[in-house]
């Protein structure tokens, strides 16, 4: 990882989505293609981005002279990018990989990922509303969602939800409502959906999976996770429309 310090200018460079994912992540790369294809003609690229080049990039950072942070970076095999450029980011970072580090003392290896996870938490968070899920006013680079917070959050905004301890392990689910953005699928979306699109807009999230079990008196909600799996058609082309109105509505909002 190497911090340069350099003035900040995108030079006329297109626009980039990022998809910020594992190689395991196939749901993340599915919605890459979808994207690729909404976007198409928009004069747009859409970069997959492995955790682990995050660490093998050359960073810098400035601050204009209007108190604007940005940021420069440069990927093994890409261009330069400055934070100018970006028009959306999908973050499905897990954790961050130091492979150069693999070798060194732990402690060495230690300070290196948490000066890494500063980083890129920080670069994310200064990209505002373009990333999914927004970073701001959150310490963490995953996002985490407590029992407490999903509950409360869902049980105001009018959904049912199943008494659950906090140290208790979530119940089997059956049925699932993807919210992304404001596009909702799955099949208990059309009864569901508007209510589970306030309670993530309430918990600041753009994308939550609700996780319901079904039974005589009704569905009941057991779960939410803020990383789903992404395995069905519906819920990748969801995620791809969504960061497609992302991308798209940055650049109405550019100034010319």
């Amino acid at each position: 990882m190497t911090v340069l310090s350099e003035r900040p200018g995108a030079g006329g460079a297109p626009g980039v989505v990022l998809v910020l994912a594992h190689a395991s992540d196939a749901g993340a790369a599915s919605v890459a293609a979808s994207v690729r294809n909404l976007l198409l003609g928009a004069g747009i690229e859409v970069w997959t981005v492995r955790p682990e080049s995050l660490g093998l990039a050359a960073w810098s950072h400035t601050v204009d002279p209007h108190g604007c942070a940005h940021t420069r970076l440069v990927l093994p095999g890409r261009p330069a990018l400055h934070s100018t450029q970006i028009r959306a980011v999908l973050n499905r970072i897990q954790y961050l990989p130091v492979p150069q580090f693999s070798q060194a003392h732990p402690k060495d290896r230690d300070y290196a990922a948490m000066e890494l996870q500063a980083l890129v938490l920080s670069w994310l968070a200064a990209c505002g509303d373009c990333v999914v899920q927004p970073l701001r006013g959150q310490p963490w680079l995953v996002p985490q969602l407590p029992l407490l917070h999903w509950a409360s959050a869902a049980a105001r905004c009018g959904l049912p939800v199943a008494v659950r301890d906090a140290d208790t392990v979530a119940e089997p689910w059956d049925a699932t409502v993807l919210v992304a953005g404001t596009l909702t699928t799955g099949i208990l979306a059309g009864r569901l959906g508007v209510a589970c699109v306030a309670t993530a807009q309430n918990l600041g999230f753009m994308l939550l999976e609700f996780r319901f079990q079904r039974g005589a008196g009704g569905a009941v909600l057991v779960d939410v996770s803020p990383h789903p799996a992404l395995s069905d058609l519906e819920d990748i082309d969801a995620v791809a429309r969504c960061l497609a109105d992302l991308a798209e509505r940055i650049l109405v909002e550019e100034p010319a």
